[in-house]
């Protein structure tokens, strides 16, 4: 057996746990086993060490009271900040520490790959993050900086609602849900299970043409979705030596007025 023949067997049985989970009636039931099968088997065993995934959402310390919409894995760096609000159905992220969101869905088509999209882009249109830095010529003081940083990666991973979709009209459904939406929306990579990875090409310039979508259609397809994944947190950028994050902003306290000293 090949590789190749591996990578296939190994995605026909991710298919049929992923079908057996449908015969689930109650839909919260349903998506949690699916989410859950999606990270064990997909996310966790490609992520680099330092990078944890939950349920949740995000929130931005300029507006600490808006969350973003529920996402079904938020991917996180954990060497930089913690959830400041931790569930294991449901956590609240500080942005400074995410890097990326995965939307998972049981039946995806154009309709829902478009909702997936719009949902994530409210995390992916925050990108202000706050840091402390160390005081140049000071071993004990800090600075607070301020900084646009790279928006989250994002990937929607879904069963097909109608197995015969064409890979080609994925494709072109992708570019054309991002090129309606606009902003904040580029997709890193869709991987319809059974049918094709597709992603949406970097851009360098403004002059680039945006949303321009490659896909994979044949047998390696869960090879180059596993593989686009891994590299993208490896490419994550990390904090400089003797950074952290700055999350004072988060919850509003008071301060004395006064330090106490001897």
């Amino acid at each position: 057996m090949t590789l190749a023949d591996s990578l296939l067997h190994t995605e026909g049985a991710l298919r049929s746990a992923l079908l057996a989970k449908r015969g689930i009636c109650d839909s919260t039931g349903k998506g949690s086993e699916t989410e859950l099968t999606i990270e064990s088997q997909l996310l966790r065993p490609y992520l680099p060490k330092a990078f944890d995934c939950l349920k949740g959402a995000v929130v931005s310390s300029t507006n600490p009271a808006k969350q973003s919409s529920a996402i079904d894995r938020i991917i996180y760096d954990s060497d930089t900040a913690a959830p400041l609000i931790y569930g294991a159905a449901h956590s609240i992220f500080p942005i400074e520490c995410v890097a990326g969101v995965v939307e998972i869905t049981m039946s995806l088509d154009a309709s829902k790959l478009r909702e997936d999209i719009v949902r994530m882009s409210s995390v992916k249109e925050m990108r202000r993050r706050r840091f402390l830095v160390p005081v140049q010529g000071s071993s004990t003081r800090v600075q607070s900086i301020e900084q646009d940083a790279m928006s989250a990666r994002s990937f929607v991973i879904g069963l097909p609602d109608d197995a015969s979709w064409k890979a080609s009209t994925i494709a072109c459904a992708l570019r054309e849900i991002q090129v309606e939406v606009g902003g904040f929306t580029h997709v890193h990579g869709v991987y319809v299970i059974g049918i094709g990875f597709f992603s949406t090409l970097p851009v360098e310039a403004a002059s680039d043409n945006k949303y321009q979508i490659e896909y994979w259609s044949g047998d390696d397809r869960l090879f180059r979705f596993c593989n686009a994944f891994r590299g993208a947190f490896q490419r994550w950028p990390r904090l400089p030596p003797g950074w952290t994050t700055e999350l004072e902003g988060y919850v509003q306290g008071t301060v004395l007025p006064e330090r106490l000293s001897r």
